[in-house]
């Protein structure tokens, strides 16, 4: 069952879709966060099909991206980083969701957000998928990298807090990756010293935009799906 949800930060409204399992919860649970360029509709496909085998999926959008208030013109990372603290409050609210298990799963922009939140608020897996991160080895390669998004970047060391994460990682890489250094996706699974799990999956033939391929992404949720239903 889909249920359309929306919460507020500041005077911004901020929407997405819970879709919630058959059945008496709270269910096991998943946050979707999606890349800086696109929407919470993204991760729709995925969310359904775990709620199909018991696990409540829940997809957002920043404030300026899909059907959420503001412009994306005015979205920075540290908008995006409220915004994502804000939406995992809210999902933590909801009475179907079980706290103990909790997972966050995000792309791009999304899966530095992940990273970021996952020691603080402690889910039991996190799925990263062509990752963004901050890092001074990464930026020394890429000198036109925009000061301000640096700026921001480095204030929120995501690598720092997925060191500190004891749950389960899947780190996600696409093996023809054309938006990131590589060195910044497999980074995250050499910081993650203390998960408890943590493994590589290599989405062959794959570039950054993984949804504009229907095999690839059917590939890639058939075992984000799996992860999830093992660590969860």
């Amino acid at each position: 069952m889909e249920r359309k949800v929306k919460f507020k930060i500041g005077r911004e409204t901020l929407r997405g879709s819970m879709f919630i399992p058959q059945g008496k919860g709270p269910f096991p649970s998943v946050i979707f966060f999606h890349g800086s360029s696109g929407n919470g509709e993204m991760h729709f496909d995925l969310a359904k099909s775990i709620s199909k085998r018991g696990v409540l999926g829940f997809a957002f959008n920043y404030r300026g991206c899909g059907v959420s208030d503001g412009e994306f013109k005015d979205q920075t990372v540290g908008m995006g980083i409220k915004d994502g603290k804000a939406a995992i409050e809210f999902f933590l609210s909801q009475k179907e969701v079980d706290k103990k298990r909790l997972g966050f799963s995000g792309g791009s922009f999304g899966g530095f957000l992940a990273s970021l939140f996952a020691n603080r608020f402690n889910p039991k897996s996190v799925v990263l998928i062509a990752s963004a991160a901050y890092s001074s080895e990464v930026y020394a390669t890429h000198r036109d990298s925009d000061s301000d998004l640096r700026k921001d970047f480095e204030e929120s060391n995501s690598y720092k807090e997925i060191a500190k994460f004891k749950g389960n990682l899947l780190v996600v890489s696409c093996e023809l990756e054309d938006v990131l250094p590589p060195l910044m996706v497999e980074k995250y699974l050499e910081s993650a010293q203390n998960a408890s799990k943590k493994e590589k999956f290599i989405l062959r033939g794959s570039k950054h935009r993984i949804s504009i391929n229907l095999l690839e992404r059917s590939t890639l949720i058939d075992k984000i799906k799996e992860w999830l239903l093992e660590t969860l």
